[in-house]
């Protein structure tokens, strides 16, 4: 009987690594700086999917995350004459470290925070309503802060916002402009 319960005692703290599948919500706006006229971005609603991976330390709760997720924005620029609507479709990468406390086998409490690195798929341009076309970079990086909980290990939903640390498009005609995207994002997940 005391080598069964040391055996579950070393079972149980092992480090724990789970596989699953996360889709969301994307809501995003775009910032200009330096553009021609009065245009605006206001939120726009766009959403990703994606296989995720999660590992996590026994009783510090301390891990990471990683997922690889397709995403799409949609970037609508507004001026005083009109709506112009564009879509950003890229591949996102986020990893996280990640701290989640609470009973993980009932239901526990995560914070995350990362970079995610998000690379261009889509057409490579954005127009402004008067056809001025921003050329797309091919690459992205934003940092990510969230929050959620995970029930019954199986079942997880959060809250995050990715802050802009490059621009992802930009105009170089007669004066150099640019655009920045924040994005807020509600997701849900299962783990296999």
């Amino acid at each position: 009987m005391l080598v069964a319960l040391l055996g579950l005692g070393v079972q149980q703290s092992k480090a724990q690594l789970d596989f699953g599948v996360v889709a969301g919500m994307n809501l995003s706006k775009a910032d200009f700086k330096n553009v021609h006229g009065n245009l605006d971005s206001k939120n726009r609603v766009g959403w990703f999917i994606g296989p995720k991976a999660e590992f996590t330390l026994p009783l510090i709760g301390l891990g990471a995350d990683a997922s690889i997720q397709y995403s799409q924005r949609t970037i609508n620029v507004d001026s005083e004459d009109g709506a112009k609507n564009n879509k950003l479709n890229t591949f996102e990468v986020p990893i996280n470290v990640r701290w989640q406390f609470g009973f993980k086998s009932l239901a526990a409490v995560y914070v995350a925070t990362g970079p995610q690195f998000g690379f261009n798929i889509g057409s490579g341009k954005i127009k402004d309503i008067e056809d001025v076309e921003y050329k797309t970079k091919n690459s992205i990086l934003t940092w990510n802060i969230g929050a959620g909980v995970k029930v019954l290990k199986h079942i997880e939903a959060g809250l995050g916002y990715n802050i802009a640390l490059s621009k992802f498009a930009k105009y170089t005609g007669t004066q150099e402009s640019s655009l920045k995207s924040n994005t807020f994002q509600v997701h849900v997940g299962y783990f296999f």
